[in-house]
């Protein structure tokens, strides 16, 4: 009886840090916003507060640059394979439109959605696309002009 009551004594200890170890893939992301951090986005949980994304779905970590383009408020969504205007739909109409849309779908198959505010741009991404795929798209959103 001594034996059972040790073993399960073992059980539950050995189970219960197994559960408090990271897996493989929280780690590998936790690398990836470590190192978007020393890029200079700012991280936060798109699960609290005022969220402005139209996509709720599984994407729950939002990325944050300071806006340094011209383009002060545009909002993008990926459907299917490109980036579409949801708002304003006056900037559909401007001469600038189709080479700013170039511009975003250049960018990155992971970049799921961007809001352009006067002092950001916020957005969403496939974290599990790397390091070097957010270099890229920040790249990226730092080129867009808009006259």
């Amino acid at each position: 009886m001594e034996y059972i009551v040790f073993f399960a004594a073992i059980l539950v200890l050995v189970g219960s840090i197994s559960m408090a170890m990271p897996s493989k893939s929280s780690r590998k992301i936790s690398k990836i916003r470590m190192e978007a951090k020393l890029l200079g986005c700012k991280i936060s949980s798109t699960l609290y507060g005022k969220n402005k994304f139209q996509n709720h779905s599984s994407y729950t970590t939002s990325y944050q640059i300071k806006n340094e383009t011209n383009l002060k408020d545009a909002h993008f969504i990926r459907d299917k394979k490109q980036l579409i205007l949801y708002s304003p739909v006056k900037l559909k109409y401007s001469e600038s439109f189709e080479t700013i849309k170039k511009q975003l779908g250049d960018a990155s198959d992971s970049l799921i959605e961007v809001i352009f505010t006067n002092s950001s741009i916020l957005f969403l991404w496939n974290e599990i696309s790397g390091i070097e795929d957010l270099k890229i798209i920040l790249n990226k959103l730092k080129e867009i002009n808009y006259f």
